[in-house]
């Protein structure tokens, strides 16, 4: 399984500390982690991941496009 899909099986809190242990950048972050979603579901994760990031909600959604 690589890196990227780890994240459909892990806790978001375990995820996140293991990117940032790989040095991931939090845009890297959280384009992995929003891969694939639709807005609604990118919406309900910014609201779980954002805190765990650090940043806002409108900058999680900010990261996941190419901005």
């Amino acid at each position: 399984m690589s890196e990227e899909h780890i994240l459909r099986y892990t806790d978001l809190a375990a995820l996140i500390q293991m990117a940032k242990a790989r040095d991931w950048p939090t845009r890297r972050i959280v384009r992995e982690m929003s891969s694939g979603l639709v807005y609604a579901d990118a919406l309900n994760l910014a609201r779980k991941a954002a805190p765990l990031l650090d940043i806002t909600v409108s900058e999680f959604m900010r990261l996941r496009k190419n901005e």
